[in-house]
């Protein structure tokens, strides 16, 4: 995988991003960011993780969350209204997109550029060579992410969220609850989590155990 083909992606992604935030889905992406917030924790601005969040949210908007009108996500939706009109490359490109895997991941290893990750609901390893994403893994550390399809590899997108290492033991138990059913159990929980990862940077002192748990009386 060559990190240029990377730029394929995010130059269409971007361009993606600009016709669905445009004034045409200006509602749109209000009501998105209303429920997105509400459900993966409230956004501070001024946080030094205002970047990361905001891509969370684009990557989530773009790829899972149903437009209102046509009950698809807009990556699905722009290939399905413009399929015929794209050159074959370019049919693929985005057919990648929006076969796009989102799920909670195992650093394996990391070999020159190749980085190996473990999915956790379905035990399947995936192989990102050359990978411009590099850094930043701990072996023992669950972290949310989507990775794109391209021939025989996988290109990271960028709406990454590592979680603690002291709350894998939590998160496991969760997987294990949702392993064997459908996607939307498995979305559920990832905002879940997200949220719990938000909450954990706005209360330092409070101990990670209250905040990624179940229990009503200790979950803040």
């Amino acid at each position: 995988m060559k990190n240029d083909e990377m730029t394929v992606y995010e130059r269409i992604f971007e361009n993606l991003v600009q016709l669905f935030t445009g004034p045409q889905y200006t509602q749109e992406v209000l009501d998105a960011k209303r429920e997105f917030f509400e459900r993966a924790g409230i956004v501070d601005e001024e946080s030094v993780n205002f970047e990361t969040r905001m891509s969370q949210f684009l990557d989530w908007y773009m790829f899972s969350r149903e437009l209102s009108d046509v009950h698809l996500p807009p990556v699905n939706y722009y290939l399905e209204k413009n399929r015929e009109k794209l050159s074959p490359e370019e049919r693929e490109l985005y057919e990648n997109l929006t076969k796009t895997n989102h799920s909670l991941f195992e650093f394996v290893k990391l070999r020159d550029n190749d980085v190996t990750i473990r999915d956790l609901f379905t035990k399947k390893k995936s192989l990102l060579e050359n990978s411009s994403i590099t850094a930043g893994f701990n072996s023992e550390e669950v972290f949310e992410a989507r990775i794109i399809p391209f021939e025989k590899t996988w290109v990271f997108t960028k709406g990454f969220c590592f979680h603690p290492l002291e709350a894998s033991k939590f998160i496991l138990k969760e997987i294990k609850q949702v392993r064997h059913l459908d996607k939307s159990h498995k979305e559920a929980l990832m905002l879940k989590l997200l949220k719990m990862r938000y909450k954990f940077e706005q209360y330092k002192h409070i101990r990670l155990d209250f905040i990624y748990s179940n229990d009503s009386k200790l979950r803040i």
